[in-house]
């Protein structure tokens, strides 16, 4: 019996359909020439769409549809705290990114509390953004807790639940391989954790990590 030629041509371009999706991220920033080198540093991996003002990263919330938003907290028409809770109010599933200049706790914090799932300094490597978007994508938050809460709990509450899971794994030797393995994320996200865990403590080496993990009752 020959076969349904419509059938394997409609089940072919499903799945050629899967190979090509990108997800869809929402940029917004005031500087232009930021905003066109980030949509052109991302078009490999994602479909972006970029906007200059809150209106209009509102109206995109619903028109575009986005799997991720990233955005800046001084925003022309709204700030970017009162922007985001805004989205969130449209999507409340919407990861949010925040990349700003601002590097002090108080922001960091604030857009903990708002529910925002990861807080980037724009002086940071481009593969740094590109990996965090795609770990927020697969459900990870890279913010720790607000300092307020936490500093009675001592210097590992400066990490995230995940960032601690990472470190006793590196302590443990695990590669990053084997971190995505276990934890069921990919190779990307785990080398992302492992740089955040870095920065977040001032260490430099996997020897610093592991006596670090272990003085703090992680490893």
């Amino acid at each position: 019996m020959t076969p349904d030629v419509t059938i394997l041509e409609s089940e072919k371009a499903g799945i050629m359909s899967q190979e090509h999706f990108r997800p869809k991220v929402l940029l917004a920033d005031d500087h232009h020439l930021l905003l066109d080198a980030l949509r052109t540093m991302m078009s490999g991996d994602f479909e972006v769409m970029a906007v200059d003002n809150s209106a209009s990263f509102i109206e995109a919330i619903e028109s575009f549809q986005p799997n991720v938003a990233i955005l800046d907290i001084n925003m022309p028409g709204g700030d970017g705290f009162t922007t985001a809770r805004r989205a969130l109010e449209r999507n409340p599933n919407l990861p949010i990114v925040f990349l700003s200049m601002y590097a002090e706790p108080r922001y960091v914090d604030q857009a903990a509390h708002l529910g925002a799932k990861a807080y980037l300094s724009k002086v940071a490597p481009a593969t740094e953004l590109i990996a965090a978007i795609h770990a927020v994508l697969e459900g990870e938050v890279l913010l720790a807790p607000a300092r307020e809460e936490s500093q009675a709990a001592g210097p590992k509450s400066e990490l995230t639940a995940r960032q601690r899971e990472v470190l006793r794994l590196i302590a443990m030797g695990s590669s990053a391989k084997d971190i995505a393995n276990q934890l069921n994320i990919s190779v990307r996200t785990a080398e992302f954790h492992r740089a955040a865990i870095m920065q977040r403590l001032g260490l430099h080496s996997t020897a610093q990590m592991t006596r670090y993990a272990i003085a703090h009752n992680i490893a």
